[in-house]
């Protein structure tokens, strides 16, 4: 899917908000419908087990308008080239690096958004809603916050 056919690229290429460089943009990778519906239905699981805080070793919560997010985000440890995916509506995802993601959370994340965030480890999964950033993971040692 081209970007700008994205349904929320203005997030990230509109002037009256935010507009990324060409090199940024090229990394966040919209998923068509077909991808986004498969992403939403595959990180239903982890959504679910981020907000019953079940089936992860360890979870931390932060509220996302906290004004150290970012350093919070920096601190799971996780790789800023690890690939993950970013899920927002059964329509309406995509692919990118940790380092655009923190990078550029509050291009991601709007206060009415519902966002899944994990990678293909199944490792780690981060939820937010409502305000309340939840991350879970498996291995307490490789992601401490």
């Amino acid at each position: 899917m081209s970007f700008d056919q994205f349904p929320i690229h203005w997030r990230f290429d509109d002037d009256s908000y935010n507009q990324l460089n060409q090199i940024h943009l090229d990394q966040i990778k919209p998923m068509t419908p077909q991808a986004s519906n498969f992403l939403w239905n595959y990180s239903s699981e982890i959504t679910k087990n981020l907000i019953e805080k079940k089936n992860f070793n360890c979870f931390r919560e932060i509220n996302a308008e906290d004004k150290t997010i970012k350093k919070w985000l920096f601190h799971t440890g996780l790789a800023f080239q690890k690939d993950i995916y970013v899920v927002w509506q059964p329509d309406i995802a995509v692919s990118t690096n940790w380092k655009i993601f923190v990078k550029f959370f509050d291009d991601f994340y709007y206060s009415s958004d519902e966002i899944s965030i994990f990678d293909n480890s199944l490792n780690w999964g981060l939820y937010i809603h409502h305000g309340r950033v939840v991350f879970g993971s498996n291995i307490h040692d490789e992601y401490p916050i």
